[in-house]
């Protein structure tokens, strides 16, 4: 054991968590790396968590302490990134890292054509891979000549969506990384909104449908060999709804999906790990949504279906035999709790019956973003740091809610004038 290279982990949120323990329960070394004190990853049994500073705000300081860690740790280590951020700044610093790192990202032209929305559009059209129709916008001009074909609903994405991400850009374009767009009116006023911040944009038909037609082939290829390996899952809730991020998915079988990703990404050069969304139509065609060309939250479901893409990757880039991947049948669910734990309080406060609806599609065979029975830390730590002070907030909230209807029912009227024009 102690000739395996060390595991590297970019952040310990849900994804890094995640590698920590696929990796650490194999008694591989992890390092995870960290930018946010109390983050709940930090607190795991299956990786030594070390401070550093963050491949998105400070990706020079970054690289000088990748630099002093290579040389602490000696070797080619393996490092795998959990955001687009990670993995521009690995490939920026391809040749800087590369004594001491081996990063498990794609070559720099497939990874372009990844993380370019219209480049992944075009690569598709190139591969047969049905697709929602597109047009690059870059300028208002744009909008309108894509207007004489578009039909409604559409959505505005970002080009690139690191681009978005940053703190302050995400403010600005209401922290989402998708927008749906039902008129033309509405079109030209988000589009001068998130121009501010980029003014390239991804146009794109919406694919109808509920959020549970949205499904993933997770994949694994070694280029140079021709070896592909794949498992699928379905997305059965996302908060929020429409563009949110999975929180609950379960494995599926959806063979049909692997062929056609495995040409896209053919197409593309691609090597290492990726997760493709489709979204099915009424018509039951999957047309594509995105590749993203790493790890991704929900990447433990491979674990428990007998392909683990993260401990394959590892094998593949240390120089290891490949491990035996034995597909299982069985159905398992991948819950962000915490996610679907405030998704709930909100369905309780709202009365709009979707606590019933989330119940039952967590209901079954689980495993969990953060919680499980062989590292118990990093939830319990959630819980003191974050949640706790979270759920108080609602619960105060809710009840000063109900405690100001219940006074104002007994307040005399000249007494709620007096306060509704002071607006207390």
């Amino acid at each position: 054991m102690s000739n395996r290279p060390t595991a590297i982990v970019m952040n310990m949120f849900y994804t890094g968590l995640g590698i920590a323990r696929s990796l650490g329960e194999r008694r591989i070394p992890v390092v995870g790396l960290s930018a946010h004190r109390g983050i709940y990853g930090n607190f795991t049994r299956y990786a030594q968590v070390r401070r550093s500073p963050d491949s998105r705000e400070a990706p020079d300081k970054l690289l000088e302490f990748l630099l002093e860690l290579g040389k602490e740790l000696g070797g080619r280590n393996i490092i795998f990134p959990t955001r687009d951020d990670d993995v521009l700044f690995l490939d920026r610093y391809r040749t800087e890292l590369s004594e001491n790192f081996i990063p498990v990202i794609p070559p720099e032209q497939a990874l372009n054509a990844c993380l370019d929305k219209w480049q992944t559009y075009l690569c598709a059209q190139r591969s047969a891979v049905p697709v929602p129709r597109s047009w690059k916008i870059e300028s208002e001009e744009d909008v309108l000549h894509a207007a004489r074909e578009l039909r409604f609903p559409c959505v505005l994405k970002p080009i690139s969506s690191h681009s978005w991400r940053k703190e302050a850009n995400w403010n600005h374009v209401g922290c989402r990384k998708a927008i749906g767009i039902v008129s033309m009116d509405r079109l030209l006023e988000e589009y001068t909104r998130v121009a501010a911040v980029d003014r390239r944009v991804l146009l794109q038909e919406m694919v109808p449908g509920p959020d549970d037609q949205l499904m993933v082939a997770a994949c694994f290829v070694d280029r140079a060999s021709g070896f592909f390996a794949g498992f699928t899952v379905q997305k059965l809730a996302q908060e929020p709804e429409g563009f949110g991020t999975g929180c609950i998915v379960k494995t599926a079988d959806f063979p049909e999906l692997l062929r056609p990703t495995a040409r896209l990404l053919m197409q593309m050069g691609f090597s290492g790990i990726a997760e493709v969304e489709y979204k099915r139509d009424p018509c039951g065609e999957y047309k594509l949504i995105e590749v993203n060309p790493r790890p991704w939250d929900q990447h433990r479901l491979g674990h428990c279906c007998g392909v683990d893409l993260v401990y394959l990757a590892y094998c593949h880039y240390a120089g290891l035999a490949l491990p035996a991947m034995e597909q299982q049948s069985e159905e398992h669910k991948w819950i962000a709790e915490d996610v679907l734990a405030m998704a709930f309080l909100r369905s309780l406060s709202r009365r709009d019956g979707r606590f019933r609806q989330l119940w039952k599609l967590a209901w079954g065979q689980r495993i969990y973003g953060i919680w499980s029975a062989d590292d118990p830390f990093p939830l319990i730590a959630y819980v003191l740091s974050r949640f706790s002070i979270t759920v108080a907030g609602a619960i105060f909230s809710r009840l000063g809610s109900v405690l100001r209807r219940r006074v104002s029912r007994i307040l005399p009227r000249e007494v709620k004038k007096v306060l509704y024009e002071r607006k207390v």
